[in-house]
């Protein structure tokens, strides 16, 4: 597979399990422009952080119901999902399995979404990882069959001026061997950063993997817990064109939502949100 061009990033997923009203509410507060909240057919609900190219998910589930979505459910709150764009999931479908890797069969489903008082249908095929293989969170690859219900004007633009992931940092006790094995899943190459972390250079954005204690010397008091896990996803980057902005929006929203904590290191605003465990970076774009 390493000879095909390096996958996209399609989108990266925050499980908030039954908590989605006060997640709607802080990322409200933190000044992103949510998409409104979406059903899907397999039992689980969202919010979209819709950007440039790709987008940010809180994923949750739905109170007072049957159809409950089990994989959001058996996965612990936080930065839980990394989701691959693919033309044709039929097609990486068979890719995958050819290269060893286990992956659940292509499932199709949808979500009603509704524009300028009309109902339409988001429809998408996915195929995921099976559970086991890599221990950070699920990770599987999307086709959209309709994006322009998902990538619209109206929900591209953020009040703290936040336009695209830049990456998702991955902590692991064996960065280089852990690297290695992700590369492969995005068709992509390793190498070095100047701080010894490994990277992986996909088309649109980077994972970075460093180990625990990397993490926790870098985030300090941002950093949250492994939840008994020896690999997660420890933190996300976000290019943000005024950092100002992504300011005023923090001291605002730490104010008012416990929990919420942020740092300004000149070159990143960093917040970190306790009730999910989520950190995420705010990078300065060009």
């Amino acid at each position: 597979m390493s000879q095909l061009q390096p996958l996209e990033l399609d989108h990266l997923a925050i499980n908030v399990h039954f908590d989605m009203d006060h997640a709607q509410r802080t990322f409200d507060l933190l000044g992103f422009n949510l998409t409104p909240r979406g059903f899907h057919s397999l039992g689980s609900i969202n919010h979209l952080l819709t950007f440039d190219h790709d987008y940010l998910e809180l994923v949750g589930l739905p109170t007072h119901t049957q159809n409950v979505r089990r994989e959001i459910l058996q996965s612990p709150q936080g930065i839980d999902g990394l989701v691959f764009k693919t033309a044709d999931a039929n097609k990486t479908y068979k890719n995958l399995r050819k290269n060893g890797v286990d992956v659940s069969d292509v499932q199709t489903f949808g979500r009603p979404v509704a524009l300028a008082g009309k109902n339409y249908e988001a429809r998408f095929k996915t195929t995921r990882l099976q559970s086991g293989q890599f221990e950070a969170g699920r990770i599987y690859y999307c086709q959209h069959l309709t994006p322009d219900l998902v990538w619209r004007k109206e929900w591209q633009s953020h009040p703290n001026t936040a336009h695209a992931i830049a990456a998702i940092c991955v902590i692991c006790p064996n960065p280089n061997a852990q690297a290695k094995r992700y590369a492969t899943l995005a068709n992509a190459v390793t190498r070095k950063g100047r701080h010894n972390e490994s990277r992986v250079q996909c088309d649109n954005f980077e994972l970075v993997f460093i180990t625990e204690e990397m993490y926790r010397n870098v985030y300090a008091s941002h950093a949250q817990s492994n939840k008994g896990r020896n690999s997660f996803f420890g933190a996300l980057a976000l290019f943000a064109s005024d950092l100002c902005q992504v300011r005023k929006y923090a001291i605002d929203a730490s104010s008012k939502i416990s929990g919420l904590n942020w740092s300004d290191q000149g070159d990143r605003i960093t917040l970190s949100i306790a009730q999910y465990g989520v950190v995420i970076d705010f990078i300065q774009s060009d």
